[in-house]
């Protein structure tokens, strides 16, 4: 058993957050596993991380052929790359993801492709690891409306596109959790909290205010990170209000810096830096770039 202890999330009933150590990097990437009747795992990590997954399943008890859902929020490969190997493992179990990103796991050249994109944009082989193809009969794509039932848990489905087209949400209208993955960002509890994530080739500024704006209308307690960890407890709608106001600052300022200095990526980073510096500004200046230029 390595040290991937899961760590209970406060006012999120059943609820348990396990870092996936991204590249060896704490709290870097989160998954939540929810120990219901039918337990789920949310969001499948990089393969190393599904590792820790089902380590952390154990601490908990948890038999892997218990599990019935491994809900992928989008097929960025942070969050989906681990989940053939999760499903080996769950044998019972079937992943769930958006009807948009639901090819990208199942048809074997458009994985393919999804993995050579991933290489490219990181500049690493693998960097998330090998993944393996989700074979179709045990993979189900969601739409908007519907509901995830895990026995003594719900959680609703929300189309959220703007950080990703393949992007969905759950919310469980009893504890109010939000499951929010990237959608409505990234957080720091440790520093400024809420922080922009707008990686290419797809982020959406309209698109992802948009989403804010539907989700604020819930009226969610607590949100669950992706990257990294829950917000804070009674802070939901005021950390979405922090990020509609801050993601078209954050597109005016790559904006600007290029006018200032240009399309020389390093050097629009020194104009940016250190007020919108974070670990991963680089990528995410080159997704507003894009957004841009479309």
């Amino acid at each position: 058993m390595d040290d991937a202890h899961p760590v209970p999330v406060t006012d999120c009933p059943d609820t348990y957050l396990v870092d996936n150590r991204l590249f060896g990097m704490e709290n870097a990437l989160a998954t939540y596993v929810l120990d219901a009747d039918r337990p789920a795992i949310l969001d499948a990590g990089t393969v190393s991380g599904a590792e820790r997954i089902l380590d952390a399943l154990a601490v908990l008890d948890i038999d892997p052929g218990d599990v019935g859902s491994i809900v992928v929020s989008h097929v960025h490969l942070d969050h989906a790359a681990g989940a053939g190997r999760l499903l080996a493992a769950c044998e019972n179990a079937e992943v769930l993801v958006h009807e948009r990103g639901y090819p990208y796991l199942t048809d074997p050249e458009r994985l393919d492709r999804l993995v050579e994109s991933v290489e490219a944009a990181i500049g690493m082989d693998a960097p998330y690891g090998d993944p393996d193809r989700v074979p179709e009969a045990r993979c189900r794509a969601l739409s908007d409306g519907d509901r995830l039932d895990f026995g003594n848990r719900v959680l609703d489905v929300y189309d959220a596109p703007g950080h990703a087209p393949h992007h969905f949400v759950g919310f469980d209208p009893d504890s109010g959790m939000l499951f929010g993955a990237d959608a409505v960002g990234a957080f720091d509890p440790e520093g400024e909290g809420v922080v922009p994530t707008t990686p290419p080739p797809s982020f959406d500024l309209e698109a992802n205010l948009a989403t804010v704006e539907r989700l604020r209308e819930l009226g969610p307690e607590r949100t669950l990170y992706s990257h990294f960890g829950p917000g804070k407890r009674g802070e939901a709608v005021a950390e979405l209000d922090a990020y509609a106001e801050m993601l078209p600052a954050w597109v005016d300022a790559v904006r600007d810096a290029r006018e200032r200095v240009g399309d020389d990526l390093n050097a629009m980073l020194d104009v940016l830096r250190p007020e919108w510096d974070s670990p991963t500004v680089r990528r995410d200046v080159v997704g507003v770039l894009r957004y841009l230029d479309g």
